[in-house]
């Protein structure tokens, strides 16, 4: 029987354990969220943020931008904000406009007040295993290894997918963890042959039904952290739920998964880049 990892329960838990530090510090708290244009989707995910980040007592404050906003003006903008004394962190919504440029605009942001963890500073930090928050997806997969007691030095891990949400920081993290594991990516010729071998698969590739039910063993815990949006408004993950339903053991399901703890991690960047474990 396959266990389905419940991602809100364990999103409510990490929140309220954020809300206690917060009313325990006294201190105000601010995410800053820069927006350019009004992408439905990336409203929907910012109104999403809001709620949760809110009822923990995190104010959220929206910078709206014109869809014609420069890469110059957008990166003064940045600046600006990262000069409030008042803000504890900054995210940039994504996707950003064509016209801008991704790197240059999320490098804007000062690296203490990158909840985000996409800041090249931040990224060298991750690799050389220096102290940085963790980018929210990534560190969601690892909790819920983590929360199910699922030790990871005696397995074989397969990450599939090498983005820069899921794939490169996991792969930075575990490296930095000595723990060995195993990466594919859309170069990979024979996917199959690897998830066959996977104690753990780990995937983050965007592709709807990627990983089916033939391709994993008995027994095998998958964590799937890719999504993807249907032309009929649903979120799809890389794997075929309904084929590995009584093959996994463990299975993160999207949605419902990943996704909730992603935004209770993004929310503890928040909290610790000004309350400090």
């Amino acid at each position: 029987m396959t266990k389905l990892v419940d991602g809100k329960k364990i999103a409510d838990e990490i929140l309220q354990e954020l809300r206690i530090k917060i009313q325990e510090s006294g201190l105000s708290l601010k995410l800053a969220v820069v927006l350019v244009g009004g992408n439905p989707a990336s409203l929907s995910y910012i109104k999403m943020k809001q709620k949760r980040a809110e009822e923990i007592g995190i104010q959220v404050e929206i910078f709206r931008y014109r869809i014609e906003m420069t890469q110059a003006e957008l990166i003064a903008e940045i600046k600006q904000i990262n000069s409030e004394p008042s803000v504890s962190g900054i995210l940039v919504q994504l996707p950003l406009p064509e016209h801008l440029n991704r790197d240059e605009v999320l490098n804007a942001v000062d690296p203490q007040k990158d909840v985000d963890c996409l800041t090249e500073t931040n990224k060298q930090r991750l690799n050389t295993a220096l102290a940085v928050p963790l980018p929210p997806a990534a560190a969601a997969v690892l909790k819920i290894l983590e929360y199910y007691n699922i030790a990871l030095h005696d397995k074989s891990i397969l990450i599939v997918g090498s983005g820069d949400l899921i794939g490169k920081p996991l792969a930075a993290i575990l490296r930095s963890k000595q723990i060995d594991f195993h990466s594919a990516n859309r170069q990979t010729e024979d996917l199959t042959h690897l998830t066959l071998k996977s104690d753990i698969i780990i995937t983050g590739a965007g592709k709807p039904g990627l990983i089916t039910g033939d391709m994993i063993k008995q027994g095998s815990i998958i964590i799937d952290a890719g999504t993807t949006g249907s032309d009929e408004g649903e979120i799809l993950g890389d794997v075929d739920q309904q084929s590995v339903m009584g093959k996994a053991a463990l299975l993160a399901p999207v949605p419902g998964g990943v996704g909730p703890i992603t935004v209770a991690m993004l929310l503890k960047n928040v909290v610790n880049s000004v309350l400090k474990d």
